[in-house]
């Protein structure tokens, strides 16, 4: 049986070994706090990561470790995406929201984060933010040369509009439109903006937005841009105007109606 003297020794060595370790534990560095993080990413574990990478950026910030920063904000954007997706898909939206601005603070060229917040916040029923945030991470995509990507978010926010248009929201349809069209061009978007104005407003800016549908349009024009614009004219009261609109009209879709339009606005 051990006794006390001969105990005392040992006791002050664990202790004294207890304090090395925590002072190991404390002392780590940058590179090693990355790397124990970069492995639990690779094991698709960013909830546990992720803070690691965070804390590697502390560490590294302190140190001006460059190299370390550099990695810790790129893998630790792309743990923020994924980590955000899960909060999302498990309905904890604000949370996902702070982690895709989180991972957009590390890495503003990172596409991923900017295509979740946008869908995050079309699920929180904000749809005109979401409008405006698909278009940026389509422009996200196409700076980084992904443009199948970019074409299929721009065409989700184009499809936005269009839904509020048939739903018979057009206040909400022009406030939609007009926050896509202050992003990028879009002559489907400028249509639709033109006919919920003629159906709720029936002013002068109906015929600007058709208009800019057919300047858009380009070498091609879509004949309902032209139906669009005489109807909006029918709708002031502007019969002689939208009888030239309707003369425009050429293809086999809209002919008959446009003739019959024709026609029957002349008479009056």
């Amino acid at each position: 049986m051990m006794n006390l003297k001969m105990r005392k020794p040992i006791v002050l060595l664990i202790a004294l070994f207890m304090g090395f370790s925590t002072i190991a534990q404390d002392e780590k560095t940058a590179a090693g706090l990355y790397n124990e993080g970069l492995a639990l990413l690779k094991a698709k574990d960013y909830a546990g990561g992720l803070p690691i990478l965070e804390a590697a950026l502390e560490k590294a910030t302190a140190d001006e470790d460059e190299k370390i920063i550099g990695l810790a904000k790129k893998n630790g954007a792309i743990a923020a995406s994924n980590l955000g997706n899960a909060k999302k898909k498990a309905g904890a939206h604000d949370e996902a929201i702070a982690l895709y601005n989180k991972g957009i603070e590390w890495r503003p060229e990172y596409a991923s984060n900017y295509r979740g917040l946008a869908s995050v916040t079309e699920a929180k029923g904000d749809v005109i933010n979401a409008i405006k945030q698909y278009i940026t991470a389509g422009d996200k995509y196409t700076a980084s040369k992904k443009a199948k990507n970019a074409t299929k978010l721009y065409k989700k926010a184009r499809n936005m509009v269009g839904k509020i248009y048939q739903s018979k929201d057009y206040p909400k349809a022009i406030e939609a439109g007009k926050a896509f069209l202050a992003a990028r061009d879009n002559a489907e978007v400028a249509y639709y903006i033109c006919r919920a104005n003629t159906e709720s407003i029936a002013n002068e800016e109906a015929i600007t937005y058709a208009d800019k549908a057919i300047t858009l349009s380009g070498a091609t024009v879509d004949d309902k841009y032209y139906v669009a614009k005489a109807k909006a004219y029918e709708k002031m009261g502007k019969n002689a105007e939208a009888i030239e609109a309707y003369k425009l009209v050429t293809g086999e879709k809209y002919k008959a109606q446009a003739e019959g339009k024709i026609k029957l606005l002349g008479t009056k």
